[in-house]
């Protein structure tokens, strides 16, 4: 998401990364990843990807790697679920499904 952030904001959108895992482990993988977007921490409390049915689908206990587009009317447009937990989500599908809602 990194590589296609600035074109993820000038199509209007925002990123937030949201992390099932301890803040120490998460803390290696954002200093060296640098976001520039957001990356929120839910160790302590699974609600958000037990609530949109991502949390332990690979029996880990974290949430699976997965990219939901929101529209304006708060609802899921566009989602990529992650089916391993080596799932990575191409900038470039987040685009294309940005592009979608523009038409």
């Amino acid at each position: 998401m990194q590589k296609h952030y600035d074109k993820i904001t000038e199509a209007g959108a925002e990123v937030l990364g949201i992390s099932t895992d301890d803040l120490r482990g998460a803390e290696s993988i954002v200093s060296k990843a640098r976001p520039e977007f957001p990356i929120l921490y839910s160790s302590k409390n699974n609600d958000v990807p037990i609530s949109y049915n991502v949390f332990d689908l690979h029996g880990d206990g974290l949430a699976s790697a997965s990219v939901f587009v929101i529209d304006t009317n708060g609802n899921i447009a566009w989602e990529s679920i992650g089916d391993s937990p080596a799932h990575q989500v191409p900038g470039e599908d987040v685009l294309e499904a940005l592009s979608s809602l523009e038409g």
